[in-house]
């Protein structure tokens, strides 16, 4: 895990992709042509716009794990370090999820560049202070640690089975995109109030029951509060998780030992 984590932290695409994300939430809140999700007449530091902002940014955020967690073991195969590793006596569950570790923390502290960059864009002086709250900083640490990290949990662990299953760095792309057409026709379609339970329960990224635990909140109540993990948000929390950790067990389970067959090289005329 440790070595995993060091390999992303010294890697140009771990800091490229943390600075897009910054730059874009940044964007989002000190400037009126930017914006993520509706958050209606809050505060633009507001804990409902703190919530908004950055479980929009988790949905964009799954290319974020897919590029940290889903090279894990097709990097190894195609450099040839994954038999030389598999030649020791380090077991699978350590070399799997050892490296799945470090590669998800990496993950996490790339998106951590959110909420950093929509805590600075909110002290810059052109803001017109009508438009902001008082600066609290547990807002940001509830909303990071208890609504976005158990979503890139979530999208983590599937990008990693699925690449730890095929070995294939654009089969694992492929359904990373088919996810979200899957995701994003259903949630589109089933955006009346008949069908809210049913999509704040099964919907992966924990906006439904986000959403619906703060459907009927005043204004006043969306500039101060943060619902509570429990109810229709805790359920959800539970199911995507004990989903995430099936999806784990069957790629340990599925993962097989032997490097992949290598193309055969044309002999040369």
């Amino acid at each position: 895990a440790t070595f995993e984590l060091r390999y992303h932290l010294k890697s140009p695409v771990f800091w490229v992709t943390a600075l897009l994300f910054g730059l874009l939430t940044f964007a989002a809140v000190t400037s009126d042509n930017v914006q993520i999700g509706g958050v209606g007449n809050v505060k633009v530091n507001s804990p409902y716009a703190i919530a908004v902002t950055l479980v929009t940014m988790t949905i964009f955020a799954i290319f974020i794990m897919t590029a940290f967690v889903a090279n894990v073991i097709v990097r190894d195969d195609e450099t040839g370090f994954g038999p030389i590793i598999r030649s020791t006596r380090v077991s699978k569950f350590d070399y799997l999820f050892g490296r799945f570790l470090g590669a998800f923390i990496a993950g996490c502290l790339a998106f951590a560049s959110v909420p950093l960059a929509m805590l600075i864009g909110s002290v810059m002086p052109w803001l017109d202070p009508e438009k902001l709250g008082p600066l609290r900083i547990e807002d940001y640490l509830y909303v990071y640690f208890f609504l976005c990290v158990p979503t890139l949990f979530v999208t983590g662990s599937a990008c990693f089975a699925l690449a730890t299953m095929t070995r294939s760095m654009i089969t694992t792309y492929v359904g990373v995109v088919v996810f979200l057409v899957l995701y994003l026709i259903p949630t589109g379609a089933l955006d009346k109030p008949e069908f809210e339970r049913m999509v704040a329960l099964f919907e992966p990224f924990g906006m439904g029951a986000f959403q619906l635990a703060t459907k009927y909140w005043t204004a006043t109540e969306r500039n101060t509060l943060l619902p509570p993990i429990e109810g229709i948000i805790l359920w959800n929390r539970v199911m995507w998780f004990s989903a995430s950790f099936a999806v784990l067990a069957l790629a340990w389970l599925l993962y097989r030992t032997e490097a992949r067959p290598k193309k055969k090289q044309r002999k040369s005329g």
